[in-house]
C-alpha cells in the first residue's frame, strides 16, 4: 500500500485532448509566503479558490497541484454532472440537496463559460440488467418521488432505441443533467480564476505542518506558508495526516473505444448523446462521447492502481452490451483515477484544526458536489453563513485500522460484485 501524498499514475487520462485552454501556472520554489493555500485543484480545489478570491480580493491566494490541470483525479472521471441525489439520509434533505446541486450546476456551467466545452443535450438515465437491478430502481423511485426529484421511467423498447442495446429491462430517465469531457472542463474552471488566484502545477504537497501563527507546506523545490490551508486532495488527505479513520483510497477505471463508423452511430446514438448509471453500485456506468466513441467505466481497486488484467474485465462488460459493434470489442485506452470513500457517504468537511479547513471523501459523486462543498467551505473560513453540512449528508463514519479495513472492505465488496452479477 502506498504511502504517497499524492497519486501517481501509471497511464496517461485518456480524456486529455488538444485545447485552446492556456492554464497560466507559476514555477514555485524557495520559501514563500502568502494569504492561503489550497491543496489540489481539481472541481473542490478551484470552488474553494473562486470563491475565496471573491470574498478576498485583495489576498495572495495558492492553488497547488501534484498534476498538470486536468490530468489528475478531476479530470478522469466519467464526465456526469448528477443535479439528483440518490443517498440522502432523508427525503427533506434529499430535496434540499436537489436544489443546491441545480444551483451548483448553473454556477459551474457559467464559471467555465460551458459553451467553449461544446457539450449537447442527453439523455442520462439509470438502468437495470436482472430483476435485483428492478427492485433497485423501483426503491430509487419512490426516493426520487417522495423528495421531489423529477424522472420518468424508461422501458426495454425505450433503453434499446436510446443506446443500440437490448441488454437493459428498464430505467430511470434523469432530466436536467450534462455530460461533458471532464479534462475540459476542470481546465476551463482553472482558466477562469480570478487574479489573485495563483496555480502552481507539478508541486506536490509533501507534508503540512504548523508553525506559530501560519501553517507549512512542504513542496520539491520549496516551502509555501499562509495562516490558512484547505485540503481538497480527497483520500491523499490521509498521508498528510487528516482523515486516516475516516476514508479510503478507491482506483476505479474507464475504458474508451475508437469513433464508431457511421452505421455504428445510427445504431448507437440515433437519438443522440446518453449516460447510463447501473442501478446497482458495482455495476458498469456507460455513455457516448461528442466524437461517437463508446466509454465504460467500473471496478473498485483498494488503495493501489490496477494492473493489466483491468482492460480485460472493461472489454468484458462492454462486448456483453453491444456484442454488434465491431468497434465495441476492443478499446483504444484506458486509465485509472481516484476517489475517497467513507463507510456512511458523509463528507470529512470543516474546519479541522485552526486554519486547517478540509472536504475531504466525495464518495465518487464528485463534480457538482465537489463544487458545492468548496463553496461552503470557502465561506466557513471567512466567517460566513454556511449550510448545515451535517444535516445534509451526516458525520463520516470511524473505520478501524488496516489490515481490518482493507478486509472488511473486500469482504463487502465481494458480496457487492455477486449481488451485481450481470449489472457489471
Amino acid at each position: 500500500m502506498s504511502n504517497n501524498t499524492y497519486p501517481i499514475y501509471k497511464r496517461y487520462c485518456g480524456w486529455a485532448c488538444t485545447d485552446d485552454i492556456t492554464i497560466n501556472s507559476a514555477r514555485l520554489k524557495s520559501l514563500q509566503a502568502c494569504d492561503a493555500i489550497i491543496i489540489g485543484a481539481g472541481y473542490t480545489g478551484l470552488s474553494i479558490a473562486q470563491r475565496l478570491a471573491e470574498l478576498c480580493p485583495e489576498d495572495d491566494i495558492r492553488v497547488i497541484d501534484a498534476e498538470q490541470i486536468g490530468m489528475g483525479s478531476a479530470g478522469r472521471n466519467s464526465g456526469f454532472l448528477l443535479e439528483n441525489n440518490f443517498t440522502a439520509p432523508t427525503p427533506v434533505s434529499a430535496q434540499r440537496l436537489y436544489q443546491l446541486y441545480h444551483q451548483a450546476h448553473k454556477d459551474i456551467v457559467y464559471r467555465a463559460r460551458l459553451p467553449r466545452l461544446n457539450d449537447e443535450p442527453a439523455n442520462i438515465f439509470k438502468a437495470a440488467a436482472t430483476e435485483r437491478g428492478v427492485e433497485s430502481l423501483n426503491k430509487l423511485a419512490q426516493h426520487l418521488k417522495s423528495s421531489g426529484q423529477v424522472f420518468d421511467w424508461l422501458q426495454r423498447d425505450d433503453l434499446q432505441r436510446i443506446t443500440g442495446s437490448d441488454y437493459y429491462r428498464s430505467g430511470l430517465l434523469l432530466p436536467e443533467n450534462r455530460l461533458l469531457n471532464p479534462y475540459t472542463l476542470v481546465r476551463s474552471l482553472a482558466n477562469q480564476l480570478p487574479h489573485n488566484v495563483t496555480l502552481h502545477e507539478h508541486c506536490p504537497a509533501l507534508s503540512v505542518e504548523k508553525h506559530h501563527n501560519h501553517w507549512q507546506i512542504t513542496i520539491p523545490n520549496g516551502v509555501l506558508q499562509a495562516p490558512k490551508v484547505y485540503l481538497a486532495n480527497n483520500a491523499f488527505a490521509k498521508h498528510l495526516g487528516y482523515g486516516q479513520g475516516q476514508c479510503v483510497t478507491i482506483y476505479t477505471y474507464a475504458g474508451i473505444t475508437q469513433p464508431l463508423d457511421e452505421q455504428e452511430r445510427k445504431s448507437v446514438m440515433s437519438l443522440g448523446q446518453w449516460g447510463l448509471l447501473p442501478a446497482h453500485r458495482l455495476g458498469s456506468t456507460f455513455r457516448t462521447t461528442k466524437d461517437g466513441r463508446l466509454l465504460v467505466r467500473g471496478m473498485y481497486g483498494y488503495e493501489k492502481e490496477g494492473d493489466q488484467s483491468v482492460e480485460t474485465i472493461l472489454l468484458q462488460s462492454l462486448k456483453k452490451r453491444f456484442p454488434h459493434i465491431k468497434s465495441a470489442q476492443s478499446l483504444a485506452d484506458w486509465w485509472g483515477g481516484t476517489t475517497a470513500l467513507t463507510s456512511n457517504g458523509a463528507p470529512l468537511w470543516g474546519e479541522l484544526k485552526p486554519g486547517l479547513y478540509a472536504s475531504i471523501g466525495c464518495n465518487g459523486v464528485g463534480i457538482i458536489k465537489g463544487w458545492m462543498l468548496g463553496q461552503e467551505l470557502a465561506m466557513l473560513s471567512q466567517n460566513k453563513s454556511t449550510l448545515n453540512i451535517t444535516e445534509l449528508f451526516g458525520k463520516p463514519s470511524w473505520m478501524p485500522p488496516e489490515p481490518f479495513r482493507q478486509l472488511g472492505f473486500l469482504a463487502v465488496s465481494e458480496i457487492e460484485k455477486n449481488m451485481a452479477g450481470p449489472e457489471k
